[in-house]
């Protein structure tokens, strides 16, 4: 229960993240990368479960009893470590993010200079 608690706490920071990141991925200075991050979740499988029950032999004429084994599932659960991915948005190189822009290192790079 504690590890299904923390991970709802890492899927909210990870929402509240994402929603402060507010760079415009259409304005051409934004780049991104596709980044890995793991979450743990419960997942449900099935388990063979050997159900074994007494029964009369197939010889009528003995009283002996047999034993019969006859494979069940069950449904069983875990804990599974799942990858995700997520496209991150950061400024391009030669760029730095102020507010929610990219904004260039070198303003005077672009700039026309009159003498």
């Amino acid at each position: 229960m504690q590890t299904l608690f923390f991970s709802a706490v890492l899927h909210l920071f990870g929402f509240l993240v994402g929603l402060s990141s507010s760079l415009d991925p259409r304005d051409p200075n934004v780049c991104s990368l596709w980044e890995s991050y793991t979450t743990s979740v419960k997942e449900s499988y099935s388990h063979p479960y050997d159900h074994v029950t007494e029964e009369p032999c197939s010889d009528p004429r003995t009283s002996y009893r047999c034993t019969r084994h006859r494979i069940t599932y069950k449904t069983a659960y875990r804990q599974a470590v799942k990858t995700q991915y997520r496209r991150r948005y950061h400024c391009c190189p030669g760029y730095y993010e102020s507010g929610d822009r990219c904004v260039g290192k070198w303003p005077w790079k672009n700039s026309v200079f009159f003498y």
